[in-house]
């Protein structure tokens, strides 16, 4: 089940993959961006869908000195990787706009969502597992609508809840208790 695009951003739910995870591919501008790991912790994603989403719920103007998504995400970059000790404010701005923090399945993609009022820069880039470019120099940029991004946000939340809760109740008819991994 696909929710928003695989060309702007999208997430596509494979429900029926695991009894306890939740399956999803994350896209970004056509880029398959954790195709090593789909298998969610649905807590996890449950909370990082809710926090995506209020941060995209309202308009927010571009930070100032913004210039292309690409240009951003690499001076952010930059800015994290030296501790933000020889960079302005602007990177740390900019780092601040850090996207697809979703646990161990997106550890691989570098992802920022950069506020533009009613629409938002996407830009993205592969890294291998020891955190390189290396082999996978794959990356994306694309602008989506605000509201576009939000409502697929909200749609996959409604998604992951619904299948969080069916989760919770099979655990609980089969051992008879309710208890929550954790």
């Amino acid at each position: 089940m696909l929710v928003g695009s695989r060309a702007g951003f999208g997430l596509e739910f494979h429900i029926e993959r695991d009894p306890d995870l939740l399956c999803a591919d994350v896209f970004v501008g056509g880029l398959h961006v954790n195709t090593w790991d789909n298998a969610f912790y649905p807590p996890l994603l449950v909370m990082r869908l809710t926090d995506e989403a209020s941060r995209f719920r309202t308009p927010v103007a571009p930070l100032a000195g913004f210039t292309t998504p690409w240009e951003s995400l690499q001076v952010a970059e930059g800015w994290m990787r030296d501790d933000g000790t020889s960079t302005t404010g602007l990177a740390a701005a900019l780092a601040g706009c850090r996207f697809l923090e979703w646990g161990e399945c997106t550890d691989q993609v570098t992802a920022f969502a950069f506020p533009d009022g009613e629409r938002v820069h996407l830009a993205c880039r592969v890294r291998d597992v020891d955190g390189s470019a290396g082999d996978r120099p794959e990356r994306a940029t694309v602008s989506v609508s605000r509201t576009v991004l939000f409502e697929t946000l909200e749609h996959g939340l409604a998604i992951a809840e619904r299948e969080w809760s069916a989760r919770l109740a099979a655990i609980k008819a089969r051992t008879g208790t309710l208890q929550v991994p954790g």
